[in-house]
């Protein structure tokens, strides 16, 4: 009897492991804050975030553990539109995750553009900022 809990548990773990990572790989876009050397190629990213249409899914993650923790503004447009909200993550391998059934302010607006600013983020400064604008029309 406690075999077959055991054996329960652990598959409903690694269907729970399959399905963040799918929803990441999946991602309609993908984005990439600056790195401590200031995006040079060949060098990893410090943060990286998707965004799905379907459903107004916004993770990010940190990925590198340099003291910074990353965060993401989305806004209305572009990049200096009205601020719809922001969050933010450290520690690197944790992710955070705002998404449109969590409430009105994380429900963008269909078939607008929404603007994304990601940044390596510490003691309430940015540094190593990315840009990104997408058309929401899922």
């Amino acid at each position: 009897m406690k075999l077959g809990r055991i054996a329960g548990v652990a598959a409903a773990s690694a269907a729970l492991v399959l399905t963040v990572a799918n929803s990441a790989v999946a991602a309609d876009h993908t984005m990439h804050t600056g790195d401590a050397w200031g995006n040079v190629p060949g060098v990893d990213w410090s943060g990286t975030g998707y965004f799905n249409e379907y459903g107004d899914v916004v993770t990010i993650c940190d990925k590198d553990a340099d003291g910074y923790a990353v965060r993401m503004d989305v806004r209305l447009n572009d990049t200096s539109g009205p601020r719809e909200y922001a969050f933010s993550v450290g520690g690197e391998g944790n992710c955070a995750t705002k998404k449109a059934s969590m409430g009105s302010t994380y429900n963008l607006p269909e078939g607008k553009y929404i603007g994304f600013r990601f940044c390596r983020w510490k003691n309430d400064a940015e540094s190593e900022c990315n840009g990104y604008r997408f058309l929401n029309d899922h």
